[in-house]
């Protein structure tokens, strides 16, 4: 699937965040935890999968191959309704698109191809 079909306007998709709650590492913990919280207090449905949860290793596997990045918490993805899984990015690009979005609305309109909230998980709903 090419990226324009992964994207088009009116592709349903759900958002899924990896994450591992045995992580030791100070600063991925701290990122996964704020990721949660943005995440949760945005309201935006997702579904969680814990790397760490012996249950949910094939899907952890399947993630890391999407993305290329081993062991490195938080992790999101797409789920396109048509089976599809993109790898939307990390810790970093959650964090930049929540600060993009609190820009001021006249700042927003001068720069239509800054990516917001609303457009990237417009299409974002809790299951198929």
């Amino acid at each position: 699937m090419t990226e324009s079909e992964s994207e088009s306007e009116g592709d349903k998709k759900i958002f899924v965040c990896l994450v591992s709650n045995g992580v030791s590492d100070h600063q991925q913990k701290t990122r996964q935890s704020r990721a949660l919280t943005i995440l949760q207090a945005k309201h935006l449905p997702f579904v969680e999968v814990d790397g760490m949860n012996p249950e949910h290793r094939e899907s952890r596997d399947e993630l890391f191959s999407i993305s290329g990045i081993r062991g490195n918490y938080p992790q999101f993805f797409f789920v396109h309704s048509n089976g599809a899984t993109s790898y939307f990015g990390n810790y970093d690009t959650l964090e930049e698109l929540n600060e993009t979005s609190s820009l001021p609305k006249d700042v927003l309109d001068a720069h239509p191809n800054f990516e917001t909230w609303d457009k990237a998980f417009r299409d974002v709903v809790d299951s198929f």
